[in-house]
Parts: C-alpha cells; structure tokens; sequence
C-alpha cells in the first residue's frame, strides 16, 4: 500500500504532466525500429527523438520527411518499390489521400481524419509510423531475442599493505577536503559580512497591487493543473482489461457454440448447393448442348456480318470517290456549255476587228501621204537635172 501512495503521489510532486508522454514514446519506438531497419543508410538526414512528435520549425522539410519514410516503409513491406509513390508535383492533400489508401492496404484502422497526417507531426504520425515499422519488421521476420546481461564483477581482495596504503591515502584526502572546506567557509563568511547590511533592511516593492492581482487573474487560470487521472491510468487500464477478460471467458463458450451451428449449417447447405448444381447439370445437359451449337452458328453469322460490313464500307468509299468525279465532270460541262451560249466574244472580236480596219485605213492614209511627197521629189529631182544637162548642151555648142 505504501509503494502504490508512493506511486500516486509522485505525479502530483512534479508540476505540470506531459500530455505528450504517449506521442513521444511511440516516436522513440518507431525512431529505435527504423534504426534496426538501418534507414540511415538511405535517409542523409538523421532523425530526433522528438522529430514528428512536435512541429519543426520548417514544415514543409518535416513533411517530406515524413512521406520519404512512409514510402521507404511501404516498399519495405511489399517488397515492390513501385507500389506507393507520391509525385512531385501532387500537393499534400492527395499525396496524404493516396497514404491512406495504401495504408487501409495493409489493413491500418485509423481512428483520425486524414488532415492530420498533413500537419507531419502529433499522434497521428507517430501511430502510422509505429504502424509501418512493426509490419517491416514482420516482412523482414525480425525477433526481439531476450536481452544478455554481463555477469557482475566481484572485487578483488586487498592485502594488508594496500589496505594500509589506501588508509594513508584516505586520510590525505580527508586532510586536503577539510583545509578546502574551511578556505570556503571563509569566503562564504566574508561574503556575508558584505550582505549583512541590505539582509537586515525593509523589502519594499514597486508593484501596482491593482496590476498585480489583474495579471494574476489573467495567468492563475492556466496554471491550474488536473493531476488527478494522471497516477491512476495503469490501475483504470488494468481494471478494463480485468473487466474485458472475464466478459471474453463468460461470451466465448456461447460464441463457440453459435459458430460451430453456424459452421454446420453453412457445410450443410453447401453440400445441398453442390448435389443440385450436379442435378441440374445432368438434367440439363441437352440444352447446354444446343445452346453450344446456337453459339457456334451465331458466331458464323458474326463473321459474316463483319465481313459484309467490310465489304459494303469498301463500296461506300468507292461511291463516294465516283461521286466526287461526277461532281468534277458536271462542273466542267456547265462552265463549257455557259461558254457557248455567251455572245460576249463575239461582240468584242467585232469591236476588235472594226478597230483594226480603223488603225488600217488610217495606216493607208499616211501610206498615201509619204508616197505622194517621195514623188514630189522625184519629179523636183528629174526637172533639175534635166535643166542642167540642157545649159551643159548650151555650152558645149558655144565653144563650139
């Protein structure tokens, strides 16, 4: 009774409890699994005790953290590298959706939302990690084997001559402890000589007492603490698993009973099920069999049915490509027809040709001109040669 008071009172000495102690254990036990797991050698960065217990100064590196070791984790239990990725460029609402999807996998019952797994510390993220590191450890059949204590040193016996030595040196000790002890107490004297004057004076404050009691109302609720579950817990653990252990051994006799009925009923009907199934396969045989040949016609009837579709999409191509040509040939003959029944050129060769008899008559006219003045000087030209030969004559007959 007493070691138990003991145990009650000492949560109560210390101030404040860590309501934390739960996170920070289980941590430390996924912290010590990963170290037999040697994820240091794929991980630079070495993990705290405290790592995803509290929030990081960084959230974001915190965060990686946590999804390179849930990813490390997963691959280790599957055995399959490519079996949980989160991308890049996924932000960390689906990436924290796709961990629940590969943790519910490998049968995780979570007790929380899946938005507290973003924040990458607390509770949550211990209990995952405590999670995946227990089922690595179990895909890598790993044991807890029983620890190996050092058998205890016993002291060697001293002779008389050391006995006596360690005596004199013992009392050298002594000897140097006293002559420190008292230079100490000589200090300690001196000091209180100096501070025995401000000891004996009046300790007078320059509080506001009005502030005093404000910040004193506005702190002394928070520093109220509720110690009183905190040394209670293991016995409140202890009487639920007494109270479920004797409602398992008062429920168990029935519910071996029950199912072993219902195992019964269930081989029972199984059996009925398996002699029918054979009843109605030997009672039916026939129309299985035509319902095998009706098969195998409507296969042939597909076949032909795919090859006529063929067949009749070659010949729409070919309709199509005759109907482009036709469309072609009627182009050309309208154009050609709207051709001949046009005047327009005949009455523009008329107008042509009426202009070239213009161009040609005037053309003859200058003809006319130009050969009407050559003859002029022709004509001037005979007439002056002529008169110059007769005055030659002339000439001739007078020196004559």
């Amino acid at each position: 009774r007493s070691e138990e008071k003991m145990t009650e009172a000492a949560p109560r000495q210390t101030e404040a409890p860590a309501p934390l102690s739960p996170v920070f254990a289980m941590n430390e036990d996924a912290l010590d699994k990963l170290k037999l797991l040697n994820y240091e050698a794929t991980f630079p960065r070495p993990l705290t005790r405290s790592h995803f217990a509290l929030p990081a100064s960084n959230a974001s590196l915190q965060f990686q953290d946590f999804i390179d070791i849930v990813v490390y984790l997963i691959g280790r239990i599957k055995r399959d590298a490519d079996f949980f990725k989160i991308d890049k460029y996924d932000d960390p609402n689906t990436s924290v959706n796709k961990m629940m999807l590969a943790l519910r996998s490998l049968d995780y019952e979570s007790e929380f939302p899946a938005a507290k797994l973003k924040a990458a510390h607390g509770e949550a993220v211990c209990s995952v990690l405590d999670f995946l590191t227990t089922k690595a450890l179990d895909s890598d059949r790993f044991v807890f084997k029983m620890p190996k204590h050092n058998d205890p040193i016993e002291p060697e016996e001293m002779d008389a001559d050391d006995d006596a030595m360690a005596d004199d040196d013992e009392i050298e000790d002594e000897v140097e402890i006293k002559d420190e002890d008292d230079t100490m107490f000589q200090d300690a004297n001196d000091e209180n000589e100096f501070f025995s004057k401000e000891n004996h004076q009046i300790i007078e404050s320059n509080v506001d007492p009005i502030e005093w009691k404000t910040e004193l109302e506005r702190v002394g609720p928070r520093l109220r603490t509720n110690n009183n579950a905190v040394g209670k817990e293991w016995r409140s653990h202890i009487n639920q698993t007494i109270k479920h252990s004797e409602q398992i051994s008062t429920d168990l006799p029935t519910t071996e009973s029950t199912l072993k009925t219902i195992n019964n009923q269930l081989s029972s009907a199984v059996e009925k099920m398996k002699t029918k199934e054979k009843y109605l396969q030997t009672s039916f045989s026939h129309l299985t069999n035509e319902y095998q040949s009706v098969k195998a016609e409507l296969s042939e009837i597909e076949e032909k049915h795919s090859s006529s579709n063929e067949s009749v999409g070659n010949l729409t191509n070919e309709l199509s490509t005759i109907a482009e040509q036709l469309a072609e040939v009627k182009g050309t003959m309208d154009s050609r027809g709207s051709s001949m029944t046009d005047t327009s050129p005949l009455v523009n060769i008329k107008a042509a040709l009426q202009d070239i008899k213009v161009e040609i008559n005037n053309f003859e006219l200058r003809i006319g001109v130009v050969g009407q003045s050559l003859l002029s000087q022709q004509t001037s030209s005979t007439t002056n040669d002529i008169q110059v030969e007769a005055g030659d004559d002339d000439m001739d007959e007078e020196f004559e």
